[in-house]
C-alpha cells in the first residue's frame, strides 16, 4: 500500500522506499506495475498528470485529491481495468473528462468534484454498472441526464450540484432502488419531479435552485420513511405542499423556499418528532400559523418570511422552543404582539441567533432582546417603532446584521464614545433621524443612512475609518460641505451614494482613479467644476450619476474604459460638449441621460464601430444638437428593436449587481471575498451554528440587502408631464430628443424601434410627412411630435397603436381631416391645435359647410329682419370690424399669435434678403426668430 498523506513520502508493502520531486513522481511510479493503492491526497503536487499511469494495471485505488495538477485527465485512465476508486477532488483539473472512465466495469467510487475548469457530459451507461458513489459537483459538466442512468443498479450516492446540467429528469432515475443521497442543486433542470418511490432508503434529497415545476402529488413522499433532509428551494413548484412530508418519522430538515406553493397553513399538523428546520419562506401560503409549530420543541429554525400569512402572534409562544435559534416571520400580514404577558420578564426565551420580524406591525422594541447576548442577525424593518434607538443594542458583541429601516426612529440614545461593535451590516434608512453625524461601526461592510434628516458636515477623515466598507448610502439627507477626499482611501468601496444632499465644491479627482467602484451617485447636489477625466483602464464602474448639479466642461473621454457601464446620467448640468460617440463601444450601456445641458453639433458617429445593443433609455432633450437624426445611429440600438410579442421580454427591474457572484450558493461562498481579519472575527461569532443554518443565512444576507437602493431613479418626460421613475423596468424603452434643432424628415430607421414605449421629438425643426410606418411602433404609449414643421395628412396607421395613451401633434402644418372612427379622435383638441388646415373631431370646426347656410341665404335673411342702411355704415363698421377680427385674436389667442408670427416672418424673409432665421432657447423652449445677416 502506498500512503503519502500529510508528508511527501512513500512506503511499500516490502518496506522499500523511493522519493520523487516535481513532475518526476509520475515517472517513478510507472515502474511499480503491481501497485494496488496509491493515495497522494494533499501532498502539494504540481504539474500535469503523466499518461504513464496507464502502466499501473493492478491499481485499484487512485487518490490525488487536493493537489494543484492544472492538468487534463489522461484518456489512458480508462485502461485501468481494475480501478475501484478514482478520487481527483480539487486538483485544478481542466479540459474534457474522458467518458470511457465512467464505463470501467470495476469502478465504484468516482470523485472529480471542485474542478471548475473540468467539463464533460454523462455517457449512456452500460448494463450492470458497478458505480456506487458518483460526485461531479462544482465542475462544468453539462448536458442531460441519460435515461440509461437506471443501469447503475448499485448507485447509492450521486452529487451533481453546481454544474450546468439541463433538460428534464429522466423517469428511469426512479428505478435506482439503492439511492440514499441525491444532490442535483444549482443546475438548470426543468420539468416535473420523479417520484423516487423505489428509492425507499433515500435519506437526503436536494434539488435547490433549478427550474423544476409542477404539482407534487399527495403521496409523493409517503414511502420515504428514512428521509432526513429535503430541499426543493428556488424552483417553480406550485399547488399544495403534501401534508405527508410533515409526518415522516426521520425528517429533520424541510426546505421549500422561493416556490409558488399555496394553500392554508391552518391545515398543517407537524407530526415529525425530529423536525429541526422548517423553511416555507417566499411562497404563497396563507391563513394563520399552526399551533403545532410552536409545540414542536425540536425546531431550531422556523422560516415563514414573505408569504400571505395573517393573524396575530404572541411572541411569548417561542418560550416553549428551547432549541430555537432562527425565527423568520417577516413580510406577511402578521401582527406580532410583544406585550402579551410577562412584558418585564425577558427570561426563559430561547437563545436566538437570527430574528426577522420585518413588516410585523411592531410598535416597539421587543424587551427580551436586551438579554439576547448571542444574537447575530436582527431585522425589525418596516414596522411602527418610534423614539430613540436604545444604547444597549450596540453593546451586543455578536450582532453582525442590524436592520431598523422604515420605522419612525428619531434619535440615538446615549453616547457612542469608546463603543465597539461587530456590525457588518447596518441599515437605518427611511427613518426620521436627525442632528450631527451618526455612529459608524468600525467593521461595517454595508451602511445605509439614506432618507433621514441628518444635516451635518461629513468628517474629513471618514474614509480612513472604513477599512472594510463596500456599500455606503447617505442619500436623501441634508448633509453639507464638501465631499471628503478620504472616501478614496476606502479601498473596498463598491457603492457610494451621496445623492440628494447639499454638497458643494468640486468632485475630488481621486474618485476617477478608484478601480474598485461599481456605483457612484452624486446626483442632485450643488457640485461645480469639471468631471475628472482619469478613469483607469481597469474601470469596473456600472453606474455613474451626476445629474442635477452645476458641472461644466466636457464628458470624460476616459469613460470609454468603463466597459461594464450600464447607467450614465449627466442630466441637468452645464456640459458643453459634442455627442459622446466614443462611448459606443460600451455594449452594456442601458441608460444614457444627457438632457438639459449645452451639448451641441450633430449626433452622427461616422467612425464608430460599436454597438449599443443594450441601450433602452436615451434622453438628449433640451440641448443644442442639430442636423438630421442619423439612421445608422438608430440601427445600433438593438434593444429598442426587439419585438417582445414574438419572444420572451426582459422582466424585472434594472438594478446594479455589486458582486461578481450575485447569488451565493452557501455561507462559504458568501465569505469568499471577506477580508481575512474579518473572517477570524466571524469564525468566533458563528461557533456552534450548524452548516445548514449558515447556508440559510447566506441566502437571507443576500436578499436582505435591499436591491431597490441599488436601482437608479431617473427623471423623464412622459405622456406630457415630468415624472421620476424610481424603479426602472427593463422592458421600458424611452427616447427623448425634444427641444433641440434637429431638422429634416423622420428617418425610416426610427420606425424600426418596435419596442419603444415613449417617443418625444417635439420642439425641433423636423419636416416632411409623418411616415405611415409609424404603425410599426406597436408598444408606443406616448408620442409627442408637437412644434415642428410636419405637413401632410395624419396617417391612419396611428389608429393601430392600441396602447397609445398620449398624443401631441400640435403646432405643425398638418392638413386634412383627422381620421374618423379611430381612437385618435378620443384625444383632446389640444393634441391638434396649431394646425390651421386640420379639421374634424375633436376640433370645433368641421371639414365642410353645413347645408342651407350659404352666404347668399345669410344676406337675404338679414334684409328681412332689419331696415338699417348697411351701405351708409359700411366704411365705419368695416374699420371697427377689421380691427376686431385681426387685432383682438393677436392679443388673446396663442394660436393666432403663432399663426401671425409664422406667416409674417416667412413673408418678410422672402421680401427682404438681408434677413435670416435663427433659433434661440429661453425657459426650456426653442424659438425661431428673424435676424439681420452678419
Amino acid at each position: 500500500m502506498l500512503d503519502l498523506r500529510g508528508r511527501f513520502r512513500m512506503r511499500f508493502l516490502n518496506s522499500e522506499a523511493i522519493s520523487a520531486k516535481g513532475q518526476q513522481w509520475c515517472r517513478a511510479l510507472s515502474s511499480l506495475h503491481k501497485l494496488r493503492v496509491l493515495s497522494m491526497s494533499s501532498c502539494n503536487l504540481s504539474g500535469p498528470i503523466d499518461s504513464s499511469f496507464a502502466k499501473l494495471q493492478s491499481l485499484t485505488v487512485l487518490n490525488l485529491s487536493h493537489n494543484n495538477m492544472s492538468s487534463t485527465v489522461p484518456e489512458s485512465f480508462a485502461k485501468l481495468s481494475k480501478l475501484v476508486q478514482l478520487q481527483l477532488r480539487s486538483c485544478g483539473l481542466n479540459g474534457s473528462f474522458p467518458k470511457d472512465i465512467f464505463q470501467i466495469p470495476t469502478l465504484r467510487i468516482l470523485d472529480i468534484s471542485d474542478n471548475k475548469g473540468l467539463r464533460g457530459s454523462l455517457p449512456n451507461f452500460r448494463s450492470h454498472g458497478s458505480l456506487y458513489d458518483m460526485n461531479l459537483s462544482n465542475t462544468n459538466f453539462s448536458g442531460m441526464l441519460p435515461g440509461e442512468i437506471s443501469n447503475l443498479k448499485l448507485l447509492s450516492r450521486i452529487d451533481l450540484s453546481s454544474c450546468q446540467f439541463n433538460g428534464t429528469l429522466p423517469s428511469s432515475i426512479s428505478e435506482l432502488s439503492q439511492l440514499v443521497y441525491i444532490d442535483l442543486s444549482y443546475n438548470n433542470f426543468i420539468g416535473s419531479l420523479p417520484s423516487f418511490n423505489m428509492s425507499k432508503n433515500l435519506t437526503y434529497l436536494s434539488l435547490y435552485h433549478n427550474h423544476l415545476a409542477g404539482v407534487l402529488s399527495p403521496n409523493h413522499f409517503e414511502v420515504h420513511k428514512n428521509l432526513v433532509s429535503i430541499d426543493l428551494g428556488f424552483n417553480l413548484f406550485r399547488g399544495k405542499l403534501p401534508s405527508s412530508l410533515l409526518k415522516l418519522p426521520c425528517l429533520r430538515e424541510l426546505k421549500v423556499p422561493f416556490n409558488q406553493f399555496n394553500g392554508s397553513l391552518d391545515e398543517f399538523v407537524i407530526a415529525s418528532p425530529l423536525l429541526e428546520m422548517l423553511n416555507l419562506g417566499n411562497n404563497n401560503f396563507h391563513g394563520t400559523i399552526p399551533v403545532s409549530i410552536f409545540n414542536t420543541t425540536t425546531l431550531r429554525l422556523i422560516q415563514l418570511n414573505a408569504n400571505k400569512l395573517n393573524g396575530t402572534i404572541q411572541l411569548d409562544k417561542i418560550r416553549k422552543l428551547g432549541n430555537l435559534t432562527y425565527l423568520g416571520l417577516s413580510n406577511n400580514n402578521l401582527s406580532v404582539d410583544i406585550n402579551y404577558r410577562d412584558v418585564h420578564d425577558p427570561s426563559n426565551y430561547p437563545n436566538l441567533k437570527f430574528l426577522m420580524l420585518s413588516s410585523c406591525k411592531l410598535r416597539g422594541m421587543p424587551s427580551f432582546l436586551r438579554n439576547q447576548s448571542t444574537l447575530l442577525h436582527l431585522d425589525l424593518a418596516d414596522n411602527e417603532i418610534e423614539g430613540s434607538i436604545p444604547h444597549w443594542i450596540w453593546q451586543n458583541e455578536y450582532l453582525t446584521h442590524l436592520n431598523l429601516s422604515k420605522n419612525f426612529l428619531t434619535s440615538f440614545e446615549g453616547s457612542f464614545w469608546n463603543l465597539s461593535s461587530n456590525l457588518f451590516l447596518l441599515d437605518l434608512s427611511f427613518n426620521q433621524l436627525q442632528g450631527s453625524f451618526p455612529f459608524i461601526p468600525t467593521l461595517v461592510n454595508c451602511l445605509d443612512y439614506s432618507n433621514n434628516r441628518f444635516n451635518s458636515v461629513i468628517p474629513v477623515d471618514i474614509g480612513n475609518r472604513l477599512p472594510f466598507l463596500s456599500l455606503l448610502s447617505f442619500s436623501n439627507n441634508s448633509f453639507q460641505g464638501q465631499i471628503p477626499e478620504s472616501f478614496c482611501n476606502a479601498s473596498s468601496l463598491d457603492l457610494l451614494d451621496l445623492s440628494h444632499n447639499n454638497f458643494v465644491g468640486t468632485i475630488p479627482k481621486c474618485f476617477a482613479t478608484m478601480s474598485n467602484l461599481r456605483v457612484l451617485n452624486f446626483g442632485a447636489n450643488k457640485l461645480r467644476g469639471y468631471i475628472p477625466d482619469s478613469m483607469p483602464t481597469s474601470c469596473i464602474l456600472k453606474l455613474l450619476d451626476l445629474n442635477d448639479n452645476l458641472l461644466e466642461g466636457t464628458i470624460p473621454k476616459s469613460l470609454a474604459h468603463c466597459q461594464n457601464l450600464q447607467v450614465l446620467n449627466l442630466r441637468k448640468n452645464s456640459l458643453t460638449d459634442r455627442f459622446p460617440c466614443f462611448l459606443s463601444n460600451i455594449s452594456t450601456l442601458r441608460i444614457m441621460d444627457l438632457g438639459l445641458n449645452k451639448l451641441h453639433g450633430s449626433i452622427r458617429c461616422p467612425r464608430s464601430s460599436g454597438d449599443w445593443k443594450m441601450l433602452h433609455m436615451v434622453n438628449l432633450a433640451s440641448n443644442d444638437f442639430n442636423g438630421a437624426i442619423p439612421g445608422e445611429l438608430l440601427n445600433s440600438w438593438k434593444a429598442m428593436m426587439r419585438d417582445d410579442a414574438n419572444g420572451v421580454p426582459e422582466s424585472g427591474h434594472l438594478f446594479i449587481d455589486l458582486s461578481d457572484h450575485g447569488d451565493p450558493k452557501n455561507f462559504e461562498e458568501l465569505l469568499s471575498n471577506v477580508d481575512k481579519y474579518l473572517l477570524v472575527r466571524i469564525a468566533k461569532l458563528i461557533t456552534n451554528v450548524s452548516l445548514s443554518i449558515l447556508d440559510q443565512l447566506s441566502t437571507e444576507f443576500f436578499n436582505s440587502v435591499d436591491i431597490s437602493r441599488l436601482q437608479n431613479s431617473i427623471t423623464i418626460t412622459n405622456k406630457g408631464r415630468q415624472m421620476e421613475l424610481v424603479r426602472i423596468q427593463k422592458i421600458f424603452k424611452y427616447l427623448d430628443m425634444s427641444s433641440n434643432n434637429f431638422e429634416g424628415p423622420i428617418p425610416n430607421e426610427l420606425m424600426q424601434l418596435k419596442a419603444l414605449n415613449a417617443l418625444n421629438l417635439s420642439n425641433n425643426a423636423l419636416s416632411g410627412h409623418i411616415p405611415s410606418s409609424i404603425g410599426n411602433l406597436k408598444n408606443l404609449e406616448s408620442l409627442d411630435l408637437s412644434e415642428n414643421y410636419f405637413d401632410g395628412l395624419i396617417p391612419t396607421e396611428l389608429a393601430s397603436l392600441s396602447f397609445l395613451a398620449y398624443l401631441n401633434l400640435s403646432f405643425n402644418h398638418l392638413v386634412g381631416e383627422i381620421p374618423k372612427g379611430t381612437q385618435i379622435q378620443s384625444f383632446d383638441a389640444d393634441s391638434f391645435e396649431g394646425n390651421e388646415e386640420l379639421c374634424g373631431v375633436p376640433l370645433i370646426h368641421s371639414c365642410s359647410n353645413d347645408e342651407g347656410t350659404t352666404p347668399e341665404t345669410l344676406n337675404a335673411h338679414s334684409h328681412t329682419e332689419s331696415a338699417i342702411d348697411w351701405n351708409i355704415l359700411s366704411a365705419e363698421l368695416g374699420c371697427i370690424f377689421g380691427f376686431g377680427i385681426f387685432i383682438l385674436p393677436l392679443i388673446f389667442s396663442r394660436r393666432w399669435k403663432l399663426w401671425y408670427s409664422e406667416h409674417v416672418d416667412e413673408m418678410l424673409h422672402r421680401i427682404i434678403p438681408q434677413l435670416e432665421f435663427v433659433y434661440e432657447h429661453s425657459g426650456g423652449n426653442r424659438y425661431k426668430t428673424l435676424r439681420w445677416k452678419n
